[in-house]
């Protein structure tokens, strides 16, 4: 049986997969253009840079840390994912001030932006690719009850996901229209909450 912390952090993953993809669709000409907005990637990367960076990664690092501890991890491979980590979150933050810079045509061009969000992107698909390969396996063999209770207390649940709750926050409710269209989910019509 799957401990519940894993359980959530695959379905964060999923989820995770729907912004990826939809920061590969991002194209300068399609920003400049309207066709999408640019609040939709505003929002993409202000859920990227405040829930990931704040609640997922850090539950991961813990459970890297918890694996460390008792020697189940392979050299090296805990500090890769803390590295990715703090990438993501460097990157995230960068990427917010250029997508600022490039719509008020400052010094950042679109072309420029569209090559780092597919950077972005990637660091961010393969992050989650190293987790699902190696530690999420590990943890699930070797981790325990008693190391699920700490990892957890460490790291307390964040409450609602702001994005793909049943509720959806107002902040993100365009962002949630557009993953749901592009998901042909039917899920489209998420109350935002006030």
């Amino acid at each position: 049986m799957m401990p519940a912390t894993l359980e959530r952090l695959r379905a964060e993953h999923d989820n995770l997969e729907r912004l990826v993809k939809l920061l590969d669709a991002c194209h300068p000409t399609s920003i400049e253009t309207g066709a999408k907005p640019v609040e939709v990637l505003v929002d993409t990367l202000y859920y990227l840079t405040r829930y990931p960076d704040v609640s997922h990664h850090p539950l991961e690092d813990r459970i890297v840390e918890r694996l460390q501890k008792n020697g189940r991890l392979p050299p090296g491979l805990g500090e890769e994912i803390e590295a990715q980590h703090l990438t993501l979150a460097r990157q995230g933050a960068d990427l917010m001030r250029d997508l600022e810079s490039a719509a008020r045509e400052e010094t950042m061009s679109w072309l420029l932006l569209e090559t780092n969000l597919r950077l972005y992107a990637e660091r961010l698909r393969h992050n989650m690719a190293v987790e699902e390969l190696a530690l999420f396996p590990a943890a699930q063999r070797y981790l325990d009850t008693a190391d699920w209770r700490a990892i957890e207390k460490a790291v307390p649940h964040p409450g609602r996901d702001p994005l793909f709750a049943k509720v959806v926050g107002a902040r993100f409710a365009q962002l949630h229209r557009v993953i749901a269209a592009e998901a042909d989910c039917g899920c489209a019509d998420a109350s935002p909450s006030p």
